[in-house]
């Protein structure tokens, strides 16, 4: 296996729909019906318009792992990252990184791909002179917390949530 991590173009975005889709299912096995997942074609819509918007108007990278042994697309992982304002109370710089996605197919993990992918976008963040990254997972999701841990972030701000309609 020799993996490529490549800047997706406004034409490759359609290359990850299969692993966004697995990030989806993931999503339903960590939440196990305590939190709604979208229907996976209405999550694809909104996120691909998100990936286009964030490419064009420069607000934001797709990295995708690619492999030529690998499927139709040859690509078993990407990362979305994207820049933003970091707000008025902590002195975090004008932005941050926010790692939307990471995923990795799941015949690759453990294999590096995501660390690879990670790195990657803390390349693109020092280009940038940005200084803080941050990245969300599911609380539930004890590999992927493993691997964030593991490439230097820590616990920051704690995002609760309820329903309003249940008590």
């Amino acid at each position: 296996m020799t993996v490529r991590i490549e800047r997706a173009h406004v034409r490759d975005v359609t290359r990850v729909k299969p692993l966004w889709k697995l990030l989806l299912q993931r999503y339903r096995d960590y939440a196990a019906g305590d939190w709604p997942v979208r229907d996976p074609k209405e999550a694809w819509e909104r996120r691909h318009q998100e990936y286009l918007s964030w490419i064009n108007d420069g607000m934001g990278v797709i990295y995708l792992a690619t492999d030529d042994e690998f499927g139709d697309t040859g690509v078993i992982g990407y990362a979305a990252l994207r820049f933003v304002d970091s707000g008025a109370a902590m002195n975090l710089g004008e932005a941050i990184g926010v790692i939307e996605t990471v995923v990795v197919h799941p015949d690759h993990r453990g294999q590096g791909v995501g660390n690879q992918l990670m790195a990657t976008c803390r390349r693109e963040l020092e280009k940038r002179e940005i200084a803080f990254c941050c990245i969300e997972t599911l609380s539930t999701n004890s590999e992927a917390l493993a691997m964030v841990e593991s490439n230097g972030f820590r616990p920051y701000m704690t995002r609760l949530i309820r329903r309003i309609d249940i008590d």
